[in-house]
Order: structure tokens, then sequence, then C-alpha cells
């Protein structure tokens, strides 16, 4: 730091500083100053004169960081014996005790006060080591072999250059390799052509291949980077190593990475071990079979137990290895063989040591002694696109087309198989074509190294011998026909027998097409998945597919290309070759900017994009629906050519809740009792996919019986399973038996149980239970009792509480008219009583004259007015 301060206070005053450098959240460094001599001002001196005073902080050697965004503060903090004194201000405060700092110019000249640091912008660059196509965050390989075989004598060389100061700051980049010496270099590459903008810095790999023999040793490596500064920043890499000792084990090229095995038979493996090394040292290589087998086998046999000498780098040996195995049960042999080389040399001390240790894994494959062939059919000779696999056929789509143009000028369209025994023994075969798109469709096998046609006997051709694991390289030549009329597209299969074992046999597939001289190919499609191919959809949804036509004719000037929708094409709509309902669908065929397309101009070699959207109805079966754009040449007389492209739309199944539905067809007839009758019912399946129904009584009433039968079975029983097709309906019989006590005029009702059978779907929620009512009627004295003993009926309820209460009323209105008469019978004998008693008092009879008294005959009087 170098500060200009002003020290001012009374003379013999100190003042202590303390400049502290902090990277704000990171480091801190602080160093401390003492002022001494302050100037004074006085009426001879008042010029106190700026001093220059250095401050060195403590930093690292390789210095700190300052992230990007944060600041690097300096903070001055101080104190001076002066302050407080003779009644002056404080430390700061102006008067007699002050330090001050300037800031920009110094007055009167140029010098300024400035925090003076060095900073490497390019900390953040590096170099990585790698084999080529490694990223930069794989690990670095950072040893390699002289003398390795040349497809691993290449090294990739990924820069990163980072200057914090942006990539203008940037003037060259260096790339040196040096020798183990440090006096020569293998290469001083200068990286300015070959590194990129990336993220504010450049990136760039290079490759360098390093000739067989170089020497064994260190080899430093650094990156130079210098800026517009002239500053040169090196970053030293660990460097790489070339080493002395090297080996690479492999199999030959021409054998399998599989040890085959068969009962009683003596298998083989090959080995090739290399020395990488440098040239000049000897290495003695010793194999072991690290996974041993069964103790009842046979032991296995190196052919050179003792070990293989190798002289120097870059020569080689092949080591066999062969196992005898027993006849019979070969299941306890291990499934891979662990196969370890290990390599000495003898050093300085002739002591032999051990410098390096290489391990291979194989497979154990138990075969017959002959085995089904495998079959890989590939489009082009370099066998860069394969379109069928007899071991993975899963892994291809058979029914993808594969075009062959009727109008080549040489004919015949090549296609390229491999043939791979896969048995233990040598073998020859057998190939057929077992299906072709028609009869008039021919072809013919050739040997492709040869290009000599195949023997054939009868419709097979016959392969010379091929050794075991071998593979041998045939072209098929397919002929499409030359009628118009003909098939165009179609399954070409091709099977191959062994000869060894004629029960031994392969077979793969794949779509042949024929044009003429016109090209239509689906680019995308609405869903994104296997071009060509859209779904599963729900029924009722619009799909699209991007369609590039394609002009292959050899004709001079423009060819105009009618564009026929596939609701206009008869083979869709056909019931024969399509499906009627297509021709209901809505289609739409557009270019890129919108407008409806009818036909397309397009000269030889051209090619035009159009867009097929296709709008379903709500109604269409679960599965494939393959439907075929034309593309035909609008010419005034000859055949046109023309080209039908396969649009493939995959319909997703859809069962739904509510969508079987039940109903009577027979007329009711009203039930008698004990008869039978039998009702047909048709079923409808509304789903798009076919349905296996059960068909059962849910409920029945009191006494009744039901039995199903279907149309033409004389069998009945209590449940019947229908397969109802989708959109389709199915008809049953009912039987019904009512029983011998039936109340006339009562209606049955019945139940059904509808449900659905599947394996791959829940039917819980599509069960259906629809009623049905049956009318019922009766004669006679027997149905009068039926009836008159119905206690579930209403009417017959009603009729016997009428009963009831009439008798309750009779017998209740007989209760209170004998209560009345007794009242009156007790009433009377009250009255006979009270008479009795008042007869008591009249006095006896007058039986003379003398007992008569007149006031008696008075009293008697009263007593009768009385009564």
């Amino acid at each position: 730091l170098y500060i200009y301060l002003q020290f001012r206070g009374q003379e013999q005053s100190t003042a202590d500083l303390t400049f502290t450098l902090n990277a704000v959240g990171g480091a801190t460094y602080t160093e401390t100053i003492t002022l001494e001599d302050p100037c004074t001002n006085s009426v001879f001196n008042n010029d106190c004169s700026w001093v220059l005073n250095e401050v060195y902080f403590d930093v690292p050697e390789d210095g700190f960081t300052v992230e990007k965004g944060a600041q690097l503060r300096l903070q001055i903090d101080g104190s001076a014996s002066c302050e407080g004194q003779s009644g002056q201000g404080g430390f700061g405060q102006g008067g007699e005790c002050d330090v001050l700092v300037a800031y920009n110019d110094i007055t009167s000249s140029n010098s300024y006060s400035r925090l003076s640091l060095k900073a490497n912008a390019l900390a953040d660059s590096s170099v990585k080591v790698h084999a080529p196509g490694g990223i930069w965050t794989d690990a670095e390989q950072l040893e390699w072999s002289p003398n390795h075989r040349p497809e691993f004598r290449t090294i990739q060389f990924s820069v990163d250059v980072r200057d914090a100061f942006g990539r203008d700051d940037i003037n060259s980049v260096n790339l040196v390799l040096s020798t183990p010496s440090g006096t020569n270099t293998e290469f001083d590459k200068e990286m300015d052509d070959d590194l990129r903008l990336d993220n504010n810095g450049l990136v760039g790999n290079y490759t360098w291949t390093y000739d067989a023999g170089i020497a064994a040793g260190h080899y430093n490596l650094t990156l130079e980077i210098s800026d517009v500064q002239g500053h040169l920043v090196v970053y030293r890499h660990v460097g790489i190593n070339f080493m002395e000792y090297g080996m690479y084990l492999t199999l030959p090229v021409d054998q399998a990475d599989t040890m085959l095995i068969a009962p009683g038979q003596t298998s083989s493996v090959e080995f090739v071990v290399e020395h990488t090394g440098s040239a000049g040292v000897q290495m003695d290589v010793e194999f072991e079979l690290f996974t041993p087998f069964p103790s009842t086998w046979s032991d296995p046999i190196w052919d050179q137990p003792a070990g293989y000498s190798l002289p120097g780098g870059g020569s080689f040996k092949i080591a066999t290895l062969s196992v005898e195995t027993p006849d019979g049960d070969l299941s306890t042999a291990p499934d891979r063989i662990e196969v370890w080389a290990r390599g000495f040399v003898e050093n300085e001390d002739n002591v032999r040591e051990e410098v390096v240790i290489e391990k291979i894994i194989l497979d154990i494959e138990e075969v017959g002694v002959f085995a089904p062939p495998r079959l890989s059919i590939f489009e082009d000779e370099e066998h860069q696109i394969q379109i069928a696999d007899s071991n993975r056929p899963e892994a291809f789509d058979e029914t993808l087309s594969h075009y062959i143009d009727s109008d080549m000028a040489i004919p015949g369209e090549p296609f390229y198989i491999d043939l791979f025994n896969a048995g233990f023994d040598t073998d020859t075969y057998r190939l057929k074509v077992d299906e072709a798109p028609s009869s008039s469709w021919t072809y013919a096998f050739f040997d492709n190294d040869t290009g000599a046609e195949l023997t054939t006997e009868g419709p097979y051709a016959i392969t010379p011998d091929i050794g075991s694991h071998e593979i041998m390289p045939l072209m098929l030549k397919i002929y499409p026909p030359s009628n118009r009329d003909d098939v165009d597209i179609g399954l070409f299969t091709i099977i191959c027998y062994s000869a060894g074992d004629d029960q031994l046999s392969t077979t793969v597939s794949f779509t042949v097409h024929r044009t003429f001289g016109i090209l239509a190919q689906v680019i995308s499609d609405s869903d994104g998945q296997d071009i060509g191919s859209v779904g599963p959809v729900e029924p009722g949804s619009t799909v699209s597919f991007d369609v590039r036509i394609t002009d292959s004719t050899e004709v001079v000037g423009e060819n105009t290309w009618r564009v026929i929708s596939p609701g206009k094409l008869d083979k869709n709509t056909d019931e024969e070759t399509g499906d009627p309902a297509y021709g209901t669908w809505d289609y739409s065929i557009t270019d890129d900017s919108g407008a409806d397309v009818v036909a397309i101009q397009l000269s030889s070699g051209e090619t035009g994009d159009i867009e097929v959207e296709i709008q379903m109805r709500d109604q269409v079966l679960a599965g494939n629906h393959t439907l075929f754009l034309r593309v035909t040449e609008e010419v005034s007389e000859g055949d046109p050519r023309y080209f039908d492209l396969p649009l493939e739309i995959q319909v997703k199944e859809e069962v739904l809740p509510g969508r079987i539905f039940v109903e009577r067809v027979t007329e009711l007839t009203p039930f008698l009792p004990n008869s039978e009758q039998t009702y047909e019912f048709r079923v409808e399946n509304s789903n798009n996919v076919v349905l296996d129904v059960i068909i059962s009584a849910g409920e029945l009433p009191d006494g009744w019986n039901a039995g199903f039968t279907t149309s033409g079975s004389t069998q009945q029983g209590n449940t019947i399973l229908l397969e109802i097709d989708p959109f389709s309906t199915s008809e049953f019989t009912l039987i019904l038996i009512a029983p011998g006590d039936l109340i006339p005029g009562e209606d049955a009702v019945v139940i059904l149980s509808v449900e659905p059978v599947s394996e791959e779907i829940s039917t819980a929620e599509l069960k259906q239970t629809p009623q049905f009512k049956f009318t019922t009627t009766c004669e006679g004295m027997d149905c009068l009792i039926n009836s008159a003993l119905n206690f579930n009926s209403p009417q017959v309820l009603g009729l016997y509480v009428g009963i009831i209460l009439i008798i309750f009323l009779a017998v209740y209105r007989r209760g209170q008219n004998s209560a009345r008469e007794q009242a009156f019978v007790e009433q009377e004998d009250a009255s006979f009583e009270e008479m009795s008693d008042q007869i008591k008092d009249i006095p006896d009879v007058v039986s003379s004259e003398d007992d008569f008294d007149e006031d008696d005959d008075l009293e008697l009087l009263d007593d009768l007015e009385d009564l």
C-alpha cells in the first residue's frame, strides 16, 4: 500500500495506524505503522507536507482469492498520543492533532495514494488428459504404453482457459509436452485456432498420436498462456508417463468372447498377449485360469504351460487353453471363466519380479454339437443399418418398409446377411425364402466375399462349410415383379436349416416395399415415438403425420404428383382390403403454410413436405389401424407411377361402465301356475373390444326357477357365457318356471347379473343388474285360495284388516248393550229394595171397626201420595 499521510500534532507526539486488507467473505491481512515527528503550525512554520508511507501486507506466496462479485476492502484505524491535550479536538476532529489521508492527486504534484497488487486472472485455466472421446469430468488417463496398437496410441488433451478479465485479455495459448530430459519437446502446439468461446473462456481439444517406440519415462505437460499486457502464465500439469512395462490381453479378431462347451467335446480358446512396453525389455508371461472347473472334469491344459516369452515392446504370442468336458450333464459348469496373464522381468539385481498383470473374462455357453444358426440382416454393405436379427427379433420392427425401386438401373435390390454358426462343430446351412409378398417376387443368394451365387437344391440355397462360431457374409438380391397389379408391399421371411441337424432352424423376417420413382416417408408424427406409428390414443382422437415426398425419377423437368386422401382410397374403404368406417373419418392434407394440398410438383431428386391430419370417430375398434396415403403421378396415358404410404394408428382399449345393454325381445305372456316360458334377450357390447360376459339370475321371486341357453343349443344352466364382438350384439334365452302357488295378477321381478370377464382389466365397476317384470294370471278355486292366502299382497292384507275391524266393532257394541242392561236391572233392584223398606212402615191391616181410626186413614192416604 502506497499512502500519503499528513500528521499534525504537538512535538514528540506519535500516531499508530492499523491497516486491514479484507477480501469480503475471505481472508484478512493486518499491518500497523507508527508515525512520529508531527508537523506543527506556528508563526514561523505553517508548512505540513504529505509524506509517502509504504505498507507491505504479509500475503501467502500463492496469494488469496477474491470471489466473483465480492469486494477488496481497505480499513484504516488510528490513534495518536496528542489526542485530548491542550483542549484540542480529538483525532480526526481538526486542531493540532490530526492524521490526514490524501485522496486523489496531491496538490501541485502527480502523486496519489494507491493499493498495488498482482492478480493471476488465469488461475482457473487447466488441461486434462484423456483417451479420445473423453469428456472433462472423466478421470484422467496418465499412463500410456510406448508400443501399443495404433488405436491406443492417440491422446486427447482437453484445454480450458479462463481469464477473470474476460476473453479479450487472452493473447495466445500454447500446449507443450516435454521429453523426460526436459531438453526437447514432443510438441509445442499453438491452440489459437483450436479453441472456441465458451462461457467467457476458451475451450478445445488437441489429439496427438505418438509413434510406436517412444521412449519410456515421465513427460512434463504445461499450458502457457499470455495476456495482452505481455504477462506469461504457465499451468503445470502433473504430466504423463510412458510405461516401461506394459501388456495387452485380448482375443483373436475372429473369435467370439464366449467359450462353447458340449458334452464329450474338447473346447479351445485362444488369447492374444502383446508386449506394449519399451522395445528393449524382455518380458515373460504366465497364464493362470483363475476360475476352477468341477473336480470331475479333466484339468485344463495350456499349449505352453511354462509360459510365453516376449522379447520386447511390440511382440506378441497366442496362448491356447483346452478344456475337455465329460459326457452327460454339464449343469455344474461355471457361468464364466476368468483368465489372468502375469508379466515377469529380471531387475537390476537379476531377481525375477512381477511387473504387470492383465485379466479377461469369458462367458461359458453350453451348446449342442450343432445349433440353430443366427441371421443378421443389413440394408447396407457397411453393416451400419441393421433391419433384422434372429437372436433379437424384438429389437426390430419387421413391418417397417424397406424400399425397392422397380425402375432401378441394375436389377435386384441387395440385402446383406451375416450367417453365424452357433454350434460346436463345422456345419453347412440350407436357406429358403418361406414367405414373399407374392410368387412374382424372386430372389437369389450370393457369397458376398466371392460374389458367386450359392448352389441350389430345389427351393434351397446351400452354403459352404462354416466353422464353429464363424460368420459367413451373404448377399440376398430381391427382384420385384414387373406387373403393376401385383402386390407392392409384404413380408419377406427367410428360414435357415442346419445341415448337421435339420431339426435346428432359424427364421427372420422383414418387409419389402416396391416403389415406382416416387417415395413418401413419415418424418415425424404427433406422438414422437416410433415414426409412422401413432398411439395408443383414445377413440375419437386427432392424430397427424408429417410426410416427405421424394421424386426419385430420372425425368427432366417437373412431375405433378397427386396426393389422394386415405378416405378416398378404395383399398382403405373396401370391405375386403380395409374398413368402410375409414371413409367416415375426417382428413386434411396441408403444406407448411396451412394451405390444402391436392397435388405437388417436384423435379428429379426434389422433396416436398405435407402434413396429414386424421380425426377418428368415437366408435372405433381397439388395436392397429393401417391406412394408406397414395401419391400418384398425373399422366394422360399409360400406367402412372404411384406410392402407397402406410400410416399406422394404435387405438386404446376402452371398456366403460354402462356400455353393455340388455333388452328383452320376446313379447310378454302371463304365467300360469307351474308353467314354463322362454324369452329371448339381446345383449349389446358398445365397447371397442371383444368381451366375455357371464349372465346369471341375480335375484328371483320366491318359488321361481330360471335357466339359460343360447340359440341352437340343447344345454342349459344357471349361468351362460357369451363372447360379444365390439359394437355388436349376441342373444340368449331365459327359461322361467313359475311356482304352483302363483298369485294371479302379481308381477314377477327378475334381476339379471351381467358381468364381463377379463384378466387384463378390473370388471368390478362394469357389472350391471338390469330388472325385468313378468305378468301372472290364474283361474279356479285353488287360485282364489292362493290369492286369499297371499299375505304379501296389500289388497289381501287390507281385506283381512277390514274384517277384523268389523268383528271388533260388533263385539264392542255387544259389550256396550250388555252393560246397559245390567245397569237397568241393578237400578230396578234398588228401587224394589227401597219400596220394600217403605212398605215395612205401613201399619197392619184393620181387622175390626174398633181398630179403625180416622187419623190412621189420613196417614195412609198421605203415604200413598208419596208413593
